[in-house]
């Protein structure tokens, strides 16, 4: 019988939600607290993403997120401290997400499952898809030949990163990555050939026509401060851009896309880097 509490956050318990979700991870707070808190309450402001906290007796100690994109949700931002590990909170919090993404009508869930986290998702009906790997990004380009001219920065989604975007993914993601503009991330594109989104000092989403375009994207990204990328490593994946890039794989371990529903026709040959990564 569940004797703790789950509902949604208030506005004053944001940067509360932020710190525990640092802490279950053993991961330290990030140096602008105050900039993740309007990133949580843009997301919820905007009406794109709904959080889910477990509290007992006044103390918050689970969370997780649920983001809507149309008929297709995406659920992220899972956590538990570890004291309270082991009584099902993340299987709870996790089922009364997914009711709310029903009560939306979703035909699809999305999620990145760290190996931890896996087999909670598979009793839910999430089937694999694909890795996604971390990357470190060289600390500065050696190769003189580099070129990416062709690279711009927009302060806006344009229709065709729209559509390439949809295309490759399988549904529209164009006002969560305008949100993301708004908040500061910097969108690289070469015009109508691909695009990449960087968000302090990670690349990703990346998603391109071609491994010429998404190389000098991300070559354009580390330029400008970028540090480390998450690689889609699905079938068709390019694994020549590993050795060409000179990149390292972090100790993190792979994270696996789960999808639960319809199937999304994706047209993955396009995408390169993803945007998220869990941890538990």
């Amino acid at each position: 019988m569940v004797k703790y509490s789950i509902r949604e956050p208030t506005n004053k318990e944001i940067i509360k939600c932020i710190k525990l979700l640092y802490s279950a991870f053993e991961r330290p707070l990030p140096t602008n607290v105050k900039k993740e808190e309007s990133v949580w309450k843009a997301l919820i402001d905007s009406g794109i993403g709904i959080f889910l906290i477990s509290e007992e007796e006044g103390k918050l100690f689970g969370i997780g997120g649920v983001f809507f994109f149309e008929k297709v949700s995406s659920f992220g931002y899972m956590a538990v401290l570890p004291k309270y590990r082991g009584r099902g909170v993340g299987t709870e919090i996790f089922r009364n997400l997914m009711k709310i993404a029903d009560e939306r009508y979703c035909e699809t869930m999305v999620l990145y499952a760290s190996p931890l986290g896996k087999p909670i998702y598979e009793k839910f009906g999430f089937q694999d898809s694909f890795y996604g790997t971390m990357y470190q990004l060289p600390i500065q380009l050696t190769d003189k030949g580099f070129h990416y001219e062709q690279v711009k920065i927009l302060g806006k989604i344009p229709e065709w990163i729209s559509n390439l975007d949809a295309k490759t993914m399988g549904f529209n993601r164009r006002r969560y990555l305008q949100l993301k503009i708004e908040l500061g991330a910097k969108v690289l594109a070469v015009e109508n050939e691909g695009y990449g989104l960087l968000v302090d000092t990670r690349l990703g989403p990346l998603v391109a026509n071609n491994l010429e375009t998404a190389l000098q994207i991300i070559k354009k990204g580390i330029n400008l401060g970028a540090n480390h990328l998450i690689l889609a490593c699905h079938k068709n994946f390019p694994k020549t851009i590993i050795n060409s890039m000179n990149l390292t794989k972090k100790v993190d371990g792979a994270n696996i896309k789960m999808t639960y529903g319809k199937e999304l026709s994706e047209k993955l040959d396009s995408l390169y880097a993803i945007g998220t990564y869990a941890k538990g």
